[in-house]
């Protein structure tokens, strides 16, 4: 029997743009992580030249690609200063998948790198309730994934 390898958690990395050794840093907190990767297209409708009574057929052109992230979870007092400040500027971002294997680290399945764009950082905070954060990223450029 084959069974697949499943993610089991992930964290984002922003870096700080330094040369010649980036450093990168643990949003601290966001403990959901979506990835999505998307072809973006057009549509247009192509009549058979010898039918052309006939209910013409859909052509789709890809126009682009791209890849959004949105990363949920707690909100981190001690990053908001440096999260916020990021807001409408690009980093380099690594988002790392992990399985699940007994230790603190979990084991590494592979890195989506990429240089983003820090769309938003979202905070609720209810006075009777848990506070939260959302940070949301739209890529610019390629991206690349390594397998660990």
């Amino acid at each position: 029997m084959s069974l697949p390898t499943e993610f089991d958690f992930a964290t984002i990395e922003i870096g700080d743009g330094a040369t010649p050794t980036e450093v990168f840093t643990v949003s601290c907190g966001k403990t959901d992580i979506t990835v999505n990767t998307v072809a973006n297209s057009t549509d247009r409708f192509v009549r058979d030249c010898a039918k052309p009574g006939e209910v013409p057929t859909r052509k789709t052109k890809v126009t682009g690609k791209q890849m959004d992230v949105t990363a949920t979870g707690l909100t981190d007092a001690t990053a908001f200063g440096t999260e916020i400040d990021l807001v409408g500027t690009r980093a380099n971002i690594k988002v790392k998948f992990y399985t699940d294997d007994g230790t603190d680290a979990g084991d590494l399945i592979g890195t989506v790198a990429c240089n983003m764009l820090i769309q938003a950082l979202n905070i609720g905070a209810p006075r009777d309730g848990d506070a939260s954060a959302e940070l949301t990223l739209a890529s610019h450029g390629m991206w690349t994934y390594t397998a660990a």
